[in-house]
């Protein structure tokens, strides 16, 4: 019993102490900086990101148009004349 008291205490005691913390309001100029601050280091990170997709799709991509490319000239070419030979 004695410990339910000491730990209802404990509790009464913490919970008054959370209660009497005040929450600071932010300026508009902290918020900005706050939101600034977090959009940088975001920034990065997606920078960071985009540069390793766009290294990872350049070969599947650039070797697909140069696919397309060599087809689109090989239609243009008149087929070879086997009686040249």
């Amino acid at each position: 019993m004695k410990g339910a008291i000491i730990i209802t205490g404990m509790l009464l005691v913490a919970g008054m102490a959370a209660c009497k913390k005040e929450e600071r309001v932010m300026t508009k100029k902290e918020i900005v900086a706050k939101a600034d601050s977090i959009i940088a280091t975001r920034m990065d990170e997606l920078n960071r990101q985009a540069e390793e997709d766009l290294d990872r799709r350049m070969s599947i991509e650039v070797k697909a148009k140069a696919d397309s490319i060599v087809d689109a000239y090989r239609l243009t070419i008149p087929p070879p004349d086997s009686s040249q030979r």
